[in-house]
């Protein structure tokens, strides 16, 4: 059971700028990559033919509706793992939208152990930032390769917060509020019978 006596608080806030830039930072190198396989897997016949199907505008209309259904599993599969880990079970998670970056998003009402959290982030990247893009490759069809690269988007803040988190301990504990741009880190006190008493020389 979590007790916060037992723990030393500190809050890490990224403003919206921050945020975008490491966010392109991140993307542009994922997009390279993913456009560099997928122009070298694929006929280049099959990419062109794409934009003069009949059913051109039909399929992005699709695609759109599929785009926002797999970001609703996505998150409902990180709520539901992360439900699992905390105290209070699905009442511990909110879901809310990201005003700064409109995106929708499950935060946290209780701390959670730092790698449980990693574990329902890398499920949300894998079901946003991977299984479009192998879809893609699959079918070949270029309109999926754009889609993956919307989903892969979404998930920009999600990896730029799993890599941040490589850094803290196991035995930490986390809460976030707006995800990347807010979040709480709860590390163990070590080597002091009282947590709320400066430390000694």
């Amino acid at each position: 059971m979590f007790d916060k006596d037992k723990y030393t608080a500190s809050e890490n806030f990224w403003t919206t700028k921050k945020l975008n830039a490491f966010s392109f930072a991140l993307l542009l190198p994922l997009y390279i990559i993913g456009s560099a396989v997928y122009l070298l897997t694929q006929d280049y016949a099959n990419i062109f033919a794409t934009f003069f199907k009949i059913t051109f505008l039909l399929e992005i209309i699709i695609l759109a509706v599929g785009i926002f259904a797999m970001l609703a599993v996505a998150i409902l599969v990180k709520a539901i793992i992360l439900s699992v880990f905390s105290e209070g079970g699905i009442d511990s998670i909110k879901l809310k939208i990201i005003k700064e970056t409109q995106k929708p998003y499950c935060s946290l009402t209780e701390p959670v152990k730092v790698r449980e959290y990693q574990f329902s982030l890398a499920a949300y990247i894998f079901l946003m930032g991977f299984v479009p893009y192998i879809i893609a490759l699959i079918t070949g069809d270029f309109i999926f390769i754009f889609a993956s690269f919307v989903c892969v988007y979404f998930t920009a803040a999600d990896i730029i917060l799993f890599l941040c988190l490589c850094r803290e301990k196991s035995s930490s504990y986390i809460i976030d509020f707006d995800g990347v741009m807010l979040y709480r880190i709860y590390e163990e006190c070590v080597g002091r019978d009282d947590p709320g008493a400066p430390l000694g020389d």
